[in-house]
């Protein structure tokens, strides 16, 4: 289901959450939507593999977190410019060790602790999106590059310089990861 773009409200995906309980995509960026709707969603379609929250700014980690614990199938998750903390990507990484997509990009609290548990628990980690994500340092992501060998695509932006340079340095000699600055 795709509602992106659409003036919609948790009315509208509580309703899907309670008579379309066989989704597996949903798209939902629309900054009106709140941990209600998401929460449902978990709840009642338990077999989502891909969700995107872009610019879902009303909802917390207590909505990633009911879908990292009832939807243990995600592999896609695009939380650009959501208001969470490194609580919710914890629960991501340790509930769906499958998830090879999250973006991340604009989410100003999460710190290298998030990206560390996606590193211990994600193998299969292919794309990460962490620009503008501003707590974020070479630690995170040069585990990133020392451990998540099938990473194909990241964004990091211009916050982390070193980093940058060494993950370049190493990915273009042993991977045809292009990397995203």
């Amino acid at each position: 289901v795709n509602l992106y773009g659409y003036h919609i409200t948790d009315a509208a995906v509580l309703a899907l959450a309670e008579h379309c309980s066989a989704l597996t995509v949903v798209d939902l960026q629309n900054r009106n939507i709140t941990d209600a709707a998401v929460v449902a969603l978990a709840e009642n379609c338990s077999g989502l593999t891909d969700i995107k929250l872009k610019d879902c700014r009303h909802i917390t980690d207590a909505a990633v977190v009911a879908l990292a614990e009832h939807c243990s199938g995600l592999k896609y998750v695009n939380l650009l410019e959501c208001d969470i903390t490194d609580a919710a990507v914890l629960a991501l990484a340790e509930h769906c060790s499958g998830l090879t997509n999250i973006k991340l990009w604009n989410c100003r609290n999460i710190t290298d602790a998030a990206v560390l548990a996606l590193v211990e628990h994600c193998s299969g980690l292919t794309t990460i999106n962490l620009g503008y994500c501003h707590n974020i340092t070479d630690a995170a992501v040069l585990a990133l590059a020392e451990h998540c060998s099938g990473l194909r695509h990241i964004q990091l932006g211009r916050d982390i310089p070193d980093a940058c340079e060494i993950i370049a340095a190493r990915l273009q000699a042993h991977s045809p990861l292009p990397l995203l600055l």
